[in-house]
């Protein structure tokens, strides 16, 4: 793999942090759906009772499109995460690549951390995002 310079490394965390955001942004509106969906549900059940078939009808509808929507939003985000992992490893691998290039070699290879850091990738940006979103 080719080394990146800092610069480019700077670049991608920057884009890291905007696909963390439309992540987050992508995660509110689900939420969001999610209530409203549930509050469609209540109404269809009390026009139910109500014998209010076209009410009924309207709130299914409703309720339909919405989840519609959030399934959407459900891609967008699955898809931002997939990016955010997969932009994430790269920056940690460059960053690892380049603290072995400037660091003497350790006496004890079992140490490296290279292939667990690539198997942590993703608990780590897990944390970095619930660290962001608590800031």
């Amino acid at each position: 793999m080719a080394t990146l310079s800092h610069s480019q490394v700077v670049e991608y965390a920057a884009e890291l942090r905007g696909l963390l955001v439309s992540y987050e942004k992508a995660n509110r509106q689900i939420s969001t759906l999610d209530s409203y969906i549930q509050h469609l549900t209540q109404q269809t059940f009390r026009s139910t009772l109500q014998d209010s078939q076209p009410l009924a009808i309207r709130h299914l509808t409703k309720k339909s499109i919405a989840s519609g929507v959030k399934k959407v939003y459900q891609q967008v985000s699955s898809q931002k995460w997939r990016k955010v992992t997969e932009l994430s490893a790269l920056v940690l691998q460059q960053l690892d690549s380049s603290e072995e290039y400037n660091q003497p070699e350790p006496v004890d290879t079992s140490v490296r951390r290279s292939a667990e850091m690539d198997e942590m990738a993703p608990v780590t940006t897990q944390s970095f995002c619930e660290f962001y979103r608590s800031a």
